[in-house]
């Protein structure tokens, strides 16, 4: 007997990281069967990585969080019960209340994750409405500070040169310079795999990387640079291209401010000289910087590597100025500038939080030591992740007691883990939205399942360069009792009597798209807006640089008048020893995870079971290791006291005095708390306070360390 099957197909789009790309999502039965790439959509057209492929094993894991839970027993117990929505919300309302009444609103920390990208702009709001500054993010070492040398040098908080690798403009440039970024993983389609298309047809490609990824071996010149010294490599390109005359003499005299004290401060910085620091051939900086600055159109397009560094915003400081004298900025092929946003942005609305009384954002924890990451006066303020950890634990400068998170699994993203499990089990009270129990919802007192990107409706873009706006539409109705966060903070702040101007997730879509004057309804079939760019508006009148001398500032105004160096300059990395003789390159990506997400994805984890370590076969011999060992890794800051085990992948080419490892490994099928966050999570072994001065980042990608063989393997 035949069977009527229902089928339709749902235009939406992956939100597992921020490419925000098309997938046809084929809905049978109430079931979504099959996923598939859009090939209309700009941003992947038609391809889709295997984190989106994974989709719906991610909806249906028998493991997903899909009721409230209580905690029963003592933290990290494991002893849940299931409740009601309005219990769970009742109760995060009323203790929070408690705790703001008790202790001030700036006792409790608002703390978001990078995964799910929905809930961005309703966590800031929400955190305005609370009157708190303490808002906690991965921003210190994700973007931020490539935002604030951006921000220094044009007036824009935008990290213009790190986004052309989702953009695509760089598949325009005829020459690209790649510098710590391997696209394959940031942005695989079509960008990642174009620029492989357009280097066979004569585009010049520049790597500046230590190791030898699929970029590198392609490369006309690839500079395998000793990891944190990218500062000095950048200036010494400045070095000749200024000294050569190589740079855009109009651009530079038009819409530049400071270039004689540039001009002045490279010449300490000769390639000889930087050869000695980076590794780098004097002669290959020397051509580096004729290719790049001859081959025009030329695009520079870093990643989140050297937002890792011990001096992450002087680095990108230079890397910005490098193509900026170039004459690339607003270009076809180059560096594009911010646009005008048509629609209210995730930024834009958590912006809100910024617009709190100047007393309240002064007291956020870090406005003193980092003013322009966590002062009152800068935008998108933060807590400092190590400083938060130690307010926790001594009640100074006042008691962090609780924490609300969402999609934040604070123990796999923070430095000095087990500190940071210390100061979990330390707070009043915590509140983890997840899509299943992590370690960190583990410590949690209440936890709360989360819609996945095939359960929800949202908007998708890139704050400052909105050319797509990426629209997801829910393929199925929510299963389960899964609740999108963004409706979650909604009647949290209901609860709580806060005047939150949205009633439902409708609502606040809605208020997002009506500066288009249109309702996400009305939109439903359609899976992206694309806004036209127009270039070189700087030179029509229709952009102004954001600086006192509205100009592109090569020497600082913004960090000179916060007692910083106005010219960029190089600062050395922390040096190895006989005892920590290798360089650990710590917060490495895979395809298959997007940061501490998936590993308990069959699909993604049969493609990538274990942590690995990456290291030259010459280094592991030395050691004792073959291919497939299991392997320690020891730092110069925690010594013998703390160890994290990889299981070892020699590579050809690799520089036997560096090793690299991937960041966020837990092992889900591990019995909690732990889940084995502390066996393979390169975290546990770098200090948190190892840090840029300016802001705060983290150093993670120039440990000294040591390694050897693990015993049995």
């Amino acid at each position: 007997m035949a069977v009527n099957s229902e089928e339709k197909v749902i235009k939406t789009v992956c939100s597992l990281c921020y490419c925000a790309c098309g997938v046809l999502a084929t809905v049978r039965d109430g079931r979504v069967a099959e996923l598939k790439g859009d090939p209309d959509h700009p941003n992947n057209r038609g391809n889709l990585c295997p984190r989106g492929l994974a989709g719906i094993e991610l909806l249906n894991h028998p493991d997903r969080l899909n009721y409230p839970l209580k905690r029963m027993g003592k933290r990290g117990e494991g002893k849940w019960q299931r409740i009601s929505w309005d219990e769970a919300l009742d109760t995060i309302a009323g203790r929070l209340k408690e705790i703001s009444q008790q202790y001030g609103p700036e006792a409790i920390t608002v703390a978001i994750g990078a995964g799910l990208y929905a809930n961005v702009g309703i966590t800031g709001y929400f955190s305005f409405l609370l009157g708190t500054p303490s808002r906690m993010h991965a921003g210190y070492i994700c973007f931020m500070p490539a935002a604030m040398a951006v921000q220094a040098t044009i007036g824009y908080p935008t990290p213009t040169h790190t986004t052309e690798l989702v953009l695509g403009e760089v598949l325009n440039s005829s020459c690209i310079l790649l510098w710590a970024a391997n696209p394959r993983f940031a942005a695989p389609y079509p960008v990642g795999e174009g620029i492989f298309d357009v280097k066979e047809k004569g585009t010049r490609l520049i790597v500046v990387d230590p190791r030898p990824t699929d970029y590198a071996r392609k490369a006309d010149l690839w500079l395998q640079i000793r990891p944190g010294t990218d500062d000095a490599l950048a200036l010494a390109m400045i070095n000749v291209i200024i000294n050569e005359e190589l740079y855009d003499k109009e651009f530079v005299r038009d819409w530049c401010s400071g270039f004689d004290e540039l001009k002045e401060h490279v010449q300490q910085y000769p390639p000889e000289k930087v050869s000695a620091i980076t590794w780098v051939p004097a002669e290959d900086i020397i051509a580096a910087a004729r290719m790049f600055a001859r081959t025009r159109p030329s695009c520079l397009c870093q990643r989140v590597s050297l937002d890792h560094s011990y001096n992450a915003i002087q680095t990108s400081r230079a890397t910005f100025i490098l193509t900026s004298i170039c004459g690339n900025l607003d270009v076809k092929g180059g560096n594009l500038l911010p646009a005008p946003i048509p629609i209210k942005s995730d930024m834009g609305l958590a912006a809100k939080a910024d617009s709190l009384p100047l007393e309240v954002l002064e007291k956020r924890i870090g406005a003193k030591q980092f003013p322009l990451a966590s002062g009152p006066t800068v935008g998108g303020g933060f807590v400092q992740p190590f400083l938060w950890a130690d307010a926790v634990l001594t009640g100074k400068p006042y008691p962090m007691r609780a924490m609300i998170s969402s999609a934040n699994n604070s123990l796999l993203e923070m430095q000095n883990t087990k500190k940071v499990w210390q100061a979990l089990q330390n707070l009043d009270f915590s509140v983890t939205m997840e899509l299943f129990m992590t370690p960190t919802a583990e410590l949690s007192d209440i936890v709360l399942p989360v819609t996945g990107w095939l359960e929800r409706d949202g908007i998708r873009g890139h704050p400052g360069f909105p050319r797509v706006i990426s629209l997801q539409h829910r393929a199925v109705e929510p299963l389960y009792q899964r609740w999108d966060d963004v409706e979650i903070f909604i009647e949290i702040a209901r609860r709580m009597d806060l005047d939150i101007p949205w009633q439902t997730v409708e609502e606040y879509n809605n208020d997002r798209l009506s500066p288009k004057g249109i309702t996400f309804a009305e939109l439903e079939g359609k899976n992206f807006i694309t806004e036209p760019h127009e270039y070189e508006r700087h030179k029509k009148g229709k952009f102004s640089f954001q600086t006192p001398s509205k100009k592109v500032e090569l020497y600082s105004s913004l960090l000179k008048q916060y007692g910083y160096d106005p010219l960029p300059a190089y600062k050395a990395p922390p040096q190895t020893t006989p005892e920590f003789p290798l360089i650990l390159i710590g917060g490495g990506k895979s395809l298959e995870y997007m940061h501490s997400a998936g590993r308990q994805i069959p699909m993604l984890r049969k493609r990538r079971p274990d942590p690995t370590i990456e290291m030259s076969p010459k280094t592991a011999e030395e050691k004792g290791i073959r291919d497939g060992d299991w392997v320690w890794i020891e730092t110069i800051y925690f010594g013998d006291r703390e160890r994290v085990r990889f299981k070892a992948q020699l590579v050809k080419d690799f520089h036997p005095r560096v090793v690299w490892v991937e960041h966020g490994w837990w092992f889900p099928e591990k019995p909690g708390p732990e889940h084995g966050c502390f066996e393979s999570n390169i975290n546990v072994v770098i200090p948190n306070d190892v840090v840029d001065p300016i802001f705060g980042s983290t150093n993670i990608r120039s440990v000294p360390c040591r390694i050897y063989k693990a015993n049995g393997g």
